[in-house]
């Protein structure tokens, strides 16, 4: 767990499959000194330093006991209405949570999944065929990336996991939500978004990010550190407008 700032985080990060606090780089300092909000994040188990390290797949609800693991975690920080932000399977997980736990969290997703596309199954699949590439890059970061990367890799392509689709749950998400992918995501087609909002209901917004990619905060962390703090312009307006 790292946090930037002091107090209870009002911005908690989750990262993704294949993430870690250190992959986030700038953005969870920068998006704390913009909003002057104090943010967190941590490493899920596996990534990064932390335990217990994976044996094989993860098991196809993993996102779904990582949601629990998450609710935990806010009880632990004593958040108070926070801002969850996920990318990827961390996004996953935050709408998840949100479906499930209900609460006063709103949800930022950056690049997440609701079901299992085909355009992901196969990018995974090659990315597979070249894991010691794969695995080295990961070695930056994570202590145990062959285990790591065979979790992740061998859920997403695992025959089980391909009925996997939380669309049926989302629109019990009653807080604001917004849903943002990049126009050249190598992992979801464009309608990704826009379906996943459409599940949630009045209460979602898709957010397309013109020739933004998979890892956006990688590519361009300023249009993420503009995204969350636009959102949490938002709330703070919405709230205003609820009280005044």
């Amino acid at each position: 767990m790292h946090q930037w700032g002091a107090g209870p985080p009002s911005i908690v990060m989750l990262h993704d499959g294949l993430g870690s606090i250190e992959q986030w780089g700038l953005v969870p300092g920068t998006v704390a000194e913009r909003t002057n909000l104090t943010v967190a994040a941590y490493d899920r188990s596996g990534h990064g330093q932390s335990t217990p390290v994976p044996s094989g797949p993860w098991p196809t609800d993993w996102l779904h006991q990582e949601a629990d693991v998450l609710h935990d975690v806010l009880e632990s920080l004593g958040c108070d209405q926070p801002l969850v932000v996920g990318h990827s399977d961390g996004g996953s997980i935050a709408l998840i949570h949100a479906a499930t736990h209900g609460g006063e969290q709103a949800t930022l997703t950056l690049a997440a999944h609701t079901w299992v596309e085909t355009i992901c199954f196969d990018a995974i699949e090659s990315m597979r065929a070249a894991r010691d590439r794969f695995e080295k890059g990961l070695s930056r970061f994570h202590s145990h990336p062959a285990e790591l990367f065979e979790a992740w890799s061998g859920v997403w392509t695992s025959s089980e996991f391909q009925r996997w689709d939380i669309r049926g749950v989302l629109g019990q998400i009653v807080r604001p939500v917004w849903i943002a992918q990049g126009s050249d995501d190598e992992y979801a087609t464009p309608s990704h978004a826009t379906l996943s909002a459409e599940a949630i209901g009045s209460n979602a917004r898709a957010v397309p990010l013109a020739g933004g990619r998979h890892l956006l905060h990688h590519h361009d962390p300023e249009m993420v550190v503009d995204l969350i703090a636009d959102f949490v312009g938002e709330l703070g307006a919405t709230n205003s407008d609820a009280t005044g």
